[in-house]
C-alpha cells in the first residue's frame, strides 16, 4: 500500500505535529524499520536513552507509539507516515515484531466487537413510503415567529441599502454590517447573520465587487423571503431553508431518520481551511456503484484529528445517510465504515466538458438558489495561462474556458502536471471560478494532486 505526501499529510491535522513530524521524516533518526502490506514501524531517537517504538496500522489507518504525547498521531507518527510516503524503500519487507503484533491483534478483537455491537444497534432500513422522512431540524412555533420577526426586520433593512445605492456602503463602517449581524444572532438567524459579516470584504475582492455584493444581497433577500414563506414552501426546500438560517441539524438525527446509501466510496478530492480557529474539512466522495457525489463537511479545533480519517485517494465500504433537503449532497458517516485502501491509481469519477457543468450547475441553481460549491470532474481539458496572470481551464473541442481560482502558486503545479497536454481535472464550481482539487493525466495514468 504507497501512500503519498498528500494522504499522509491529510491524516496530521495540527500544523505544529506536521512540522515537527517532517523533521523527523529523515532516516538519521530512525533504525529497525519495517512494514508489511498493512502496518509499519520502526524505532525513533529521543532524548532519552532508549527510541520510541513507532507504528502504523495502515488499514486503519491508526497510530502507535511509546512516548508520552496525547496527541495523534504525535509528532514520531507523523514522521514515520511521512518517511514512508517519501522514502518506501527505507522500509523493507520483514517480520512483524512481537510489541508490535500485539498491538495490532489487541485493534483487530477491538474492531470486531464494534463492528458487532454497531450491526445490533443499527436501526432497521425505514420502510419506503410516498411520503419524505420526519425533518430532523426542527423549530417550536415560539422560535419560528421570533426568527420569521428578524427576517421581515432584514428585508426592511436590506430596502434601505439598495435604496440609497451600494456606493455608500464603501463610506459604511465595520459596524454598520455588525450591529445587523448582531440582531439577527438574537433573533436566532446564525446563518443570515454569517452571510452579512461575509459582505464587506466583498469590497476588496475586486473591480467587480458592485456586481458580486449585488448578487449576494439577492441572495439574502431571497432567503428571508423564503423563511417568510415557509409553509408554502417544498419539504426539501423547506429544509434548506431552516439550515441555511442556522437552523442545527445533529449528525445523530440524520443517520436515525435518512435512509442510509451503502457503496464503495472513493475520496476524489479534499480541500481544507481555517475559519474562525476551526479547520473546516470538505472530503468530497465518490458512489462507485451508485454514481453520485457526497459532501462530509468536518470541523477539528486546537490540532484535533477530525471524527472521520478520510484520506484523499481512499477507499471506504459502509454506508452515508444525506441531510435532507431539495439537493442532497451533504452527508454523514455511518456507523458501519470501513477503510479498504488505497486506490492503485489516482482515479476519479466519469467526467464531462465545460458546456455540461455550467448546464449541471444551473439545473442545480433551480432547485437550490444558494448553492455554494458543485462538484464535477472535466475531461480533456488544458490549463493556459493568461497574460494578466490569471489562468483558466481550456476545453480544446468545444472552445470553452473556465476561470480557475486557486491558492497561490498552485496554478504553477497544475501548468506543470499539464505541459501543454489534456488533463482530467475534479474540483469544485462556484458559479464564477473553477477549483481544482485533483487532477491526472486523461488516461487517469497515475497524477500528483494539487
Amino acid at each position: 500500500m504507497l501512500w503519498t505526501e498528500e494522504q499522509a499529510r491529510a491524516l496530521i491535522t495540527d500544523s505544529g505535529t506536521l512540522k515537527r513530524g517532517l523533521e523527523l521524516a529523515a532516516p538519521r533518526h530512525w533504525s529497525e524499520l519495517g512494514r508489511t502490506a498493512t502496518a509499519a514501524w520502526g524505532h525513533c531517537a529521543g532524548s532519552g536513552s532508549r527510541p520510541y517504538q513507532v507504528a502504523l496500522d495502515l488499514s486503519g489507518p491508526a497510530f502507535k507509539c511509546s512516548c508520552p504525547s496525547r496527541v495523534f498521531p504525535c509528532k514520531h507518527g507523523a514522521g514515520l507516515l511521512l518517511l514512508l510516503a517519501r522514502q518506501p524503500e527505507l522500509l523493507p519487507e520483514a517480520a512483524v515484531p512481537a510489541w508490535l503484533a500485539e498491538w495490532l491483534t489487541q485493534r483487530q478483537q477491538t474492531q470486531e466487537k464494534k463492528a458487532a455491537k454497531e450491526v445490533e444497534a443499527a436501526p432497521a432500513a425505514p420502510a419506503t413510503t410516498t411520503h419524505p422522512p420526519e425533518p430532523s431540524g426542527e423549530v417550536s412555533p415560539q422560535r419560528l415567529e421570533r426568527m420569521q420577526r428578524g427576517a421581515a426586520e432584514l428585508l426592511v433593512w436590506l430596502q434601505d441599502l439598495i435604496s440609497t445605492g451600494l456606493a455608500q456602503t464603501e463610506k459604511q463602517p465595520l459596524s454598520y454590517w455588525e450591529n445587523q449581524a448582531a440582531r439577527l444572532v438574537d433573533d436566532q438567524l446564525p446563518g443570515l447573520a454569517g452571510v452579512l459579516r461575509e459582505l464587506p470584504a466583498l469590497r476588496y475582492a475586486g473591480l467587480d465587487w458592485p456586481e458580486r455584493l449585488l448578487a449576494r444581497l439577492g441572495e439574502l433577500h431571497l432567503l428571508a423571503g423564503a423563511l417568510q414563506r415557509l409553509a408554502q414552501l417544498p419539504d426539501g426546500l423547506r429544509q434548506d431553508v431552516l439550515q441555511l438560517v442556522g437552523v442545527n441539524v445533529k449528525k445523530d438525527d440524520v443517520l436515525s431518520r435518512q435512509p442510509t446509501i451503502s457503496d464503495e466510496w472513493l475520496v476524489v478530492g479534499q480541500a481544507t481551511a481555517e475559519e474562525d480557529r476551526l479547520l473546516v474539512r470538505r472530503s468530497w466522495l465518490w458512489g462507485q456503484h451508485t454514481g453520485r457525489y457526497a459532501l462530509v463537511l468536518e470541523y477539528a479545533f486546537g490540532g484535533q484529528p477530525f471524527a472521520t480519517p478520510l484520506v484523499p485517494g481512499g477507499q471506504y465500504r459502509g454506508g452515508l445517510a444525506f441531510y435532507p433537503g431539495s439537493l442532497p449532497l451533504r452527508a454523514v458517516v455511518g456507523t458501519i465504515w470501513t477503510f479498504t485502501g488505497l486506490a492503485p491509481q489516482r482515479a476519479l469519477p466519469p467526467g464531462s466538458n465545460p458546456a455540461a457543468l455550467l448546464d449541471d450547475y444551473a439545473t442545480a441553481l433551480g432547485q437550490l438558489p444558494w448553492l455554494r460549491e458543485w462538484p464535477s470532474t472535466l475531461t480533456e481539458v488544458v490549463p493556459v495561462p493568461l497574460p494578466d496572470g490569471d489562468t483558466v481551464l481550456l476545453h480544446p473541442p468545444s472552445g470553452v474556458q473556465l476561470p480557475l481560482r486557486t491558492p497561490t502558486g498552485q496554478a504553477w503545479d497544475l501548468l506543470a502536471a499539464s505541459g501543454g497536454h489534456p488533463l482530467t481535472v475534479f474540483g469544485e464550481w462556484n458559479g464564477r471560478a473553477f477549483l481544482p482539487l485533483t487532477y491526472s493525466p486523461v488516461a487517469f495514468a497515475a497524477g500528483s494532486p494539487l
